[in-house]
């Protein structure tokens, strides 16, 4: 795929993403009040997706958002750990870091499935620079790197951390997970791409198990 229309596609699929996150910058106040009430007792809101650009691609996910008991930067240093990786991604056997590029982008190899089937693929991943009054807010966009052999069709996404204040004031962060992925036409998204969404939006709880297991032993 050409570099234009690779970088016109990630555009277009972070903006439906971002469209079904309510705003651009994901705040808590984007939420409905019923919402924000599931997020006050520690549930995780789910917003599925799926999108048909046309051709044979469907796209799956949606965006996921919930409350930690941490800060925004104890949860970037999360996902800039590939080592953590198979912790807070569903389903992940392996990750390895494959380069860091001089731009910063991070280029990660993911093995992931069951026993039964597995895809293995690579991410680019991108920090975005924080913007002006929002220097505590992190933020990271990731797609299929296409010129490196994957076993799915596509995956788009972005992750981010906003801080947000607990009922007492206590530092929170409000982690907003967004994702798209293909699987690719055919037996294998009749049988899997059920499956396949309810694993993508499991990242919350597993990152919230993740930060719980930290805090409590240190690993």
């Amino acid at each position: 795929m050409r570099p234009m229309t690779q970088l016109r596609r990630v555009l277009a699929a972070l903006g439906v993403l971002a469209l079904l996150a309510g705003a651009p910058s994901a705040r808590a106040d984007v939420l409905s009040e019923q919402e924000s009430i599931r997020l006050a007792r520690g549930e995780t809101v789910v917003r599925e997706k799926t999108w048909e650009p046309g051709h044979s691609a469907r796209f799956v996910g949606g965006v996921t958002y919930t409350v930690l008991e941490a800060t925004a930067g104890e949860v970037a240093l999360i996902f800039d750990d590939v080592a953590a990786y198979p912790r807070v991604l569903p389903r992940t056997k392996r990750a390895r870091l494959v380069s860091v590029e001089p731009n910063g982008d991070r280029l990660v190899e993911l093995v992931q499935g069951t026993a039964l089937v597995e895809a293995r693929y690579t991410m680019r991943i991108r920090p975005v620079p924080h913007l002006p009054g929002a220097a505590a807010r992190r933020e990271m966009r990731f797609w299929l790197e296409p010129a490196l052999p994957h076993e799915i069709d596509d995956a788009w996404g972005f992750v981010r951390m906003d801080p947000f204040l607990g009922a007492s004031g206590e530092p929170r962060v409000l982690l907003t997970y967004a994702v798209l992925v293909d699987i690719g036409p055919g037996i294998v998204r009749e049988l899997f791409e059920g499956r396949v969404r309810a694993a993508v939006l499991e990242v919350p709880q597993l990152v919230r198990r993740y930060v719980t297991s930290v805090r409590q032993t240190g690993y």
